[in-house]
């Protein structure tokens, strides 16, 4: 298991989180407690999510994301995901997540027709 590693960089009006590691239920907590701490952050309206180095993430991962989320648009904030690995493309596209939590300046991809 490869433990997670979460970095916090908060600028003028948003907050980055850098996370590297796996997102599981043995780490999840520390995600979403560092999570949690921005959204509260009364300046911050933007937030940054940076999953580009995760190599794992289940379900409870999925969990924080979707709450943290539903947590900055209730105070009228964005999230927004910087960059995602393959392992949470994977996840996110096996929920039906994957345009609600996107990278933006990039498009859904078409499926392929079946043949």
């Amino acid at each position: 298991m490869e433990p997670l590693t979460v970095t916090v960089e908060t600028m003028a009006g948003h907050t980055r989180v850098r996370l590297q590691g796996e997102i599981d239920i043995a780490t999840a907590e520390a995600f979403a407690s560092a999570l949690d701490n921005a959204v509260e952050h009364p300046a911050v309206s933007s937030l940054e999510l940076d999953l580009g180095d995760v190599s794992f993430i289940d379900c409870s991962g999925l969990r924080v994301l979707v709450a943290v989320r539903q947590a900055m648009e209730d105070k009228g904030g964005t999230v927004s995901l910087i960059r995602r690995s393959s392992a949470v493309d994977r996840l996110l596209s096996a929920a039906g997540l994957d345009e609600h939590l996107h990278v933006p300046g990039t498009h859904v991809k078409e499926p392929i027709p079946a043949a």
